[in-house]
C-alpha cells in the first residue's frame, strides 16, 4: 500500500503479486478469512495502482470493491482494529480524484465501524472543507486536534487544523 500511494507502481505490483501468493496459500490450506482479508488488502493496492497509471474510473471501482468486501467481513477477534479501513482508503482516493462530496460520505461512515481515526478526522475535515462545508470541516478539525490534545509533536495535520480553526 505505502509503494502504491507513494508512486513507486513497480514495486507495489511486485507487492501486489506476494499478496496473491499468500491469498493462493491460505486459499489451498482452506483458511478462507484470511484469505479474504488478503483479498481485501490486495485489491486495495491494486487499486492505487490503477489511480496512479491514471485510471481513476477502474481505480475506483476496485476500491469500491474492496471496501463493500470488507464491510461484509467479521473482524477477527484477534484483530484490536482493521489494518486500514478501506472506506477510508476509498474517502482518500475520491478526495484525490477532486470528488471532495463523495469522499466526505465515505470518510463518514468509515467513522461509524472505524471510530475516532486520526487519519478519519483529518480527511473528513478536508473533503468538507473542498465540498464547502464549513462547519462540519470546523467540527471534524476540532475533533482532530482534541484527540492529539496532549501530543509531543507538531505534525502537518495538526498544523493546518489550527490554522484553518484560527482563521474561522
Amino acid at each position: 500500500m505505502g509503494s502504491a500511494r507513494s508512486g513507486d507502481l513497480q514495486a507495489a505490483q511486485k507487492n501486489i503479486e506476494q499478496l496473491q501468493q499468500i491469498d493462493d496459500g491460505l486459499l489451498k490450506s482452506k483458511d478462507d478469512y484470511w484469505a479474504q482479508q488478503v483479498e481485501i488488502q490486495r485489491n486495495a493496492a491494486a487499486a492505487w495502482v490503477m489511480f496512479g497509471e491514471g485510471k481513476k474510473d477502474a481505480a475506483l471501482k476496485l476500491m469500491r470493491s474492496a471496501a463493500d468486501l470488507e464491510d461484509g467481513s467479521e473482524k477477527h477477534v484477534a484483530m484490536e482494529n482493521r489494518l486500514w479501513p478501506m472506506r477510508e482508503l476509498l474517502g482518500d482516493m475520491l478526495l484525490a480524484a477532486n470528488k471532495a462530496g463523495l469522499a466526505l460520505e465515505e470518510y463518514e461512515a468509515s467513522l461509524q465501524s472505524a471510530r475516532n481515526r486520526y487519519r478519519g478526522f483529518y480527511g473528513a475535515a478536508k473533503a468538507a472543507q473542498s465540498s464547502g462545508d464549513q462547519e462540519k470541516a470546523r467540527g471534524y478539525f476540532v475533533k482532530l486536534l482534541a484527540q492529539c490534545s496532549n501530543a509531543d509533536t507538531e505534525r502537518p495535520e495538526l498544523a493546518e487544523a489550527k490554522k484553518y480553526l484560527a482563521q474561522k
